[in-house]
């Protein structure tokens, strides 16, 4: 199996025609049970084969604004990685993970390269969402070039891990990067083996109650930028005084609104 950097690969086959069409319907997203979140229904024609759907769990990524995350100034792309899984093994309710890393760089004046270490998971289950972020806890993670992530996390009242593995050397994607446009900078699978664990947290900070213990062999599992050459270690958080400032409600458009040459390309 090989990669090239048109975006072909040998662990698919390249077809003449796919064809799609669906719908999506809110459920729940980020933060509440009630946001949005989408349900899809709809097919996929592959070379002629029609593979239909309804009420599908899915995922639909946000917009990047002027590129991807990044990790070095002098490649396409900085360090990024992302899971994704709906389907779980071990639990009779609903499961959906969220978990998703890179070096982005801060807004400010034109040319600045001030940059941060940024990393979530978020898992809804049986109703509840659980949400690890800097401004509520920490965030650790190891990832390689590719095949292996691995993350753990901790915010008041919950402890986190999960650990995947890629089967396959992936599919290259075309990403978008600043230096230039559309390029096949991150590669992805669709068939990695996650292993995801939650705890309570006792008030010592060990763990406690477990929560949740549940495995897949359908997690969609990404890394990207570079070239980079050896794991990546990363731990992120933020200082006592910004995590307060960031739990009060902003209305970003509106402020947006009233200076906009600050706003962030894609905002």
């Amino acid at each position: 199996m090989s990669r090239t950097s048109n975006c072909r690969t040998d662990y698919v086959k390249t077809v003449k025609t796919a064809r799609w069409e669906c719908r999506t319907r809110p459920i729940y997203g980020w933060g509440s049970v009630g946001s949005k979140q989408n349900s899809t229904a709809g097919w996929i024609e592959w070379e002629g084969e029609r593979f239909e759907f309804k009420d599908a769990p899915s995922c639909s990524e946000k917009n990047w604004g002027g590129a991807f995350p990044r990790k070095c100034a002098t490649y396409l792309l900085r360090h990024r990685f992302l899971l994704q899984c709906n389907i779980f093994e071990g639990t009779s309710g609903e499961v959906t993970l969220t978990a998703a890393g890179g070096v982005r760089q801060l807004p400010g004046p034109a040319g600045s390269e001030k940059q941060e270490n940024a990393a979530l998971i978020g898992v809804h289950s049986d109703g509840i969402f659980y949400e690890f972020v800097p401004w509520n806890g920490i965030v650790n993670w190891e990832i390689s070039p590719w095949g292996y992530w691995h993350m753990s996390a901790e915010n008041e009242k919950h402890l986190v891990e999960l650990e995947a593995r890629a089967k396959y050397l992936g599919t290259p994607i075309l990403a978008p990067t600043v230096e230039a446009g559309l390029a096949p900078a991150c590669i992805d699978t669709c068939s990695g083996v996650l292993k995801l664990q939650m705890w309570e947290r006792r008030q010592d900070g060990t763990r406690g109650k477990v929560i949740l213990k549940v495995t897949s062999d359908m997690a969609a599992v990404e890394a990207g930028g570079g070239p980079w050459f050896t794991n990546w270690k990363g731990k992120t958080s933020a200082p006592e005084l910004l995590r307060r400032a960031l739990r009060v409600p902003i209305d970003l458009d509106a402020v947006y609104n009233s200076v906009p040459f600050f706003k962030p390309p894609g905002l």
